[in-house]
């Protein structure tokens, strides 16, 4: 079979979750990461919840949900200053102080 012959396969939901793990692991850049991905949980179909540090949040571990179908590039690129905005904030789990909803982002 020839190579260039192979359609490619759509993208799933798992791959975009690595998409942006990856990205929050190895970044194009030589400065110090922030915010430091601490952890991470597929915490629904669609859903991935981060377990952020963040220079911008000094008083502890910032749990922000994703959408891993949406837009990656731009979720990540305003991820720093988006984890401040209150008015996403929802009811915090046990293993941090906020809850950031940026599933409709």
């Amino acid at each position: 079979m020839d190579p260039r012959s192979v359609v490619p396969s759509a993208r799933t939901p798992e791959d975009n979750a690595y998409t942006i793990l990856r990205t929050l692991v190895c970044p194009w850049t030589e400065d110090r990461l922030d915010p430091l991905l601490l952890g991470f949980l597929f915490h629904a179909a669609d859903t991935l919840r981060l377990y952020l540090a963040s220079s911008e949040v000094p008083d502890g571990v910032v749990a922000v949900d994703t959408r891993p179908s949406g837009a990656l590039t731009a979720l990540l690129a305003a991820l720093p200053s988006l984890i401040t905005e209150s008015y996403r904030y929802a009811e915090p789990d046990p293993h941090s102080i906020r809850l950031v909803d940026l599933t409709d982002w």
